[in-house]
């Protein structure tokens, strides 16, 4: 049995207002696309993650070990109480094991609020598509892991 776990291990956030900045992320829920046996690779299949964490899979390729997880970010050391134009999320790298083998991480989704609280702080939920890459070839049991860019502008 083949078993597949694919997470997002690790992230960057780049805030930008007048000039660019760094801010400091704190993970509430990392986003996980949960574990999987990947029993059909003749054609992309894709994951469909939502920011609110519900999901869905085509069950001709996919057997769900374990489900995903929507991720849940807070963002801090903003401007406090700053409107927010829009969040952009972005694959840094797609979920990777040490085989060579991925997934790509696309159409990502996201809500945040309208501006910052009063700390400096915006919680941005992220959603987002995991596809296979459809080659024919197997994908080895091991854990996959990707990295993401949060944007959040001003």
């Amino acid at each position: 049995m083949r078993v597949l776990s694919l997470f997002v291990l690790a992230f960057g956030c780049v805030a930008l207002f007048a000039s660019a900045s760094k801010a400091a992320v704190t993970t509430i829920q990392a986003i996980s696309f949960g574990s999987w046996i990947v029993k059909k690779n003749d054609a992309q299949y894709d994951i469909i993650l939502n920011p609110d964490g519900t999901y869905s899979y085509d069950s001709a390729a996919y057997i769900e070990i374990s489900p995903p997880r929507g991720g849940i970010y807070d963002i801090d050391g903003l401007p406090a109480n700053t409107a927010i134009a829009s969040v952009t999320v972005t694959q840094v790298s797609p979920l990777a094991g040490g085989s060579g083998k991925s997934f790509q991480m696309l159409d990502f989704q996201e809500t945040h609020p309208a501006s910052t609280d009063a700390s400096g702080v915006a919680r941005i939920n992220i959603g987002a598509t995991s596809r296979s890459s459809g080659d024919g070839s197997s994908y080895p049991d091991e854990t996959y892991s990707g990295n993401i860019n949060i944007q959040v502008n001003f």
